[in-house]
Order: C-alpha cells, then structure tokens, then sequence
C-alpha cells in the first residue's frame, strides 16, 4: 500500500489532482454497485454517496456531484442513473459486506 503524503488544499480551491505510480499487487476482489435514483426534481445539484460496510464496520465510502438536467417547469423525472460506484477488497472475500446509499439536493 502507498500513502501520498502532503495533500493540502489552498483557500477556494475545490479540486485537487494527485499523480501516483502504483504497483500492481496480489489478486483482490471488484464490487460493483450502478446506482440510479427516482422521483428527481429537475435542474437540480445532487449529490450521491455510497458507503460499504464490512462486518458493520465503514470500509469504503464514495461521492459524485450530478445535475439532474431537463426544465425548470417539468415533471420529476421517474429514473436517472447516476454511475457505477466501484470498490475494492484486498483482503480475503468477505461475507458480511453491506451498502448504504444516499442521495441529498444541493441546490
């Protein structure tokens, strides 16, 4: 495992881009959750989160900012997806893994 050291961010600054070469190690395992979300307000920011837990412990969590897109007066949409989150296990296949979804307005 490497750990980049050092990360600050500067005031304002919303985004940062770290570069890091990375070794391939032993065999792990991909766990892939597409997540889609209904009953959506258009023209609004929303953000998802998934969290993973491995034997009620947090072991993972991931975020993405979306715009719902379409028009202001419009119905709610039914269904929009959102992305493919995806996570990996290193260690050995676990049985007691859990998924938390969350999805709040921002704007």
């Amino acid at each position: 495992m490497s750990c980049i050291e050092g990360i600050q961010f500067k005031e304002c600054e919303d985004i940062k881009c770290v570069e890091a070469n990375v070794q391939v190690e032993n065999e792990g395992k991909l766990l892939k959750v597409p997540v889609y979300i209904r009953n959506v307000y258009p023209c609004r920011e929303v953000i998802v989160g998934v969290r993973v837990y491995v034997g009620g412990q947090l072991y993972a969590m991931k975020t993405k900012k979306i715009f719902t897109g379409g028009r202001r007066y419009c119905r709610k949409f039914d269904e929009i997806y959102v992305d493919c989150f995806e996570f990996l296990f290193i260690d050995a296949c676990q049985n007691d893994i859990c998924v938390d979804i969350l999805a709040h307005y921002i704007q």
